[in-house]
C-alpha cells in the first residue's frame, strides 16, 4: 500500500512539472492586486547610514539624533523572476504594470520634510522614476516641500500616493526611494498591480 502512495505522488509531481515547464509561468489576467509591504523592508541606500535606522514591527524609524536625512530604498516584491502569461502561448510577459503606489509616513522633524519617489526597473535594467511627493497636511502628499515647520499630527500617518506613477511603464520590480529626516517613520507601503 505504501508503494502505491509513493508511485502516485511521483506521477503527480511529474505531471505538474510537464504542465508548468522549466520556468514558473502564471496566467495574469485578474486584477488589480495590491502588493503590500512592511516598512521594515526599507534599507539605507548607503551602508554607513544603516545604523541611523531602527526596524520594529511594521515600520522603520530614523533615529531622533540623526545628523542628516537618510536616503532609504523600499523594494516592492513581485513574483521573483516568474513569467506572467499562458504557458502554451509565445506572448508570456515578465513585466507587469503598477497603476498605483502609496506609502504611510510620519514626519516629526521641523526643519526637513519626508520625500518619497517611486521607481520601476525594466527587465533590461533601466530605471524609470515617478514624481516625488512630500509629507504635508494634504491627503496624498504635496508636490513640493511644505512651507514652515510642518510635522505629522501625533498618532497619525501621512499618506503619500501616486496614480499611474510611471505612465503605464511595465516593469519587473518597483519600489520607493525616500529621503527621511531625523525622527521620521515609514510604515506600510504598496503597489497596485493591474493585469496586462
Amino acid at each position: 500500500m505504501g508503494h502505491k502512495v509513493r508511485i502516485g505522488a511521483l506521477a503527480f509531481c511529474a505531471i505538474g512539472l510537464v504542465t508548468v515547464g522549466a520556468h514558473a509561468q502564471y496566467v495574469y489576467t485578474r486584477g488589480p492586486n495590491h502588493v503590500n509591504m512592511s516598512g521594515t523592508r526599507c534599507r539605507a541606500a548607503f551602508g554607513d547610514e544603516q545604523d541611523e535606522l531602527t526596524h520594529s514591527v511594521q515600520r522603520t524609524s530614523v533615529r531622533f539624533d540623526a545628523s542628516a536625512p537618510v536616503f532609504i530604498v523600499c523594494p516592492i516584491t513581485r513574483r521573483a523572476t516568474a513569467y506572467y502569461g499562458d504557458s502554451v502561448s509565445s506572448s508570456m510577459a515578465t513585466e507587469v504594470t503598477a497603476t498605483g503606489m502609496k506609502a504611510e509616513v510620519k514626519d516629526y522633524h521641523t526643519g526637513e520634510s519626508v520625500r518619497c519617489t517611486p521607481f520601476a526597473q525594466s527587465i533590461g535594467g533601466s530605471i524609470v522614476w515617478g514624481t516625488s511627493r512630500y509629507a504635508c497636511s494634504t491627503a496624498g502628499g504635496c508636490a513640493s516641500a511644505p512651507a514652515g515647520s510642518y510635522m505629522t499630527p501625533a498618532g497619525e500617518f501621512n499618506t503619500l500616493s501616486w496614480s499611474n506613477p510611471f505612465t503605464s511603464q511595465t516593469s519587473v520590480q518597483w519600489g520607493l526611494a525616500c529621503t527621511m529626516p531625523a525622527s521620521s517613520i515609514i510604515g506600510s507601503y504598496e503597489a497596485t498591480v493591474s493585469a496586462n
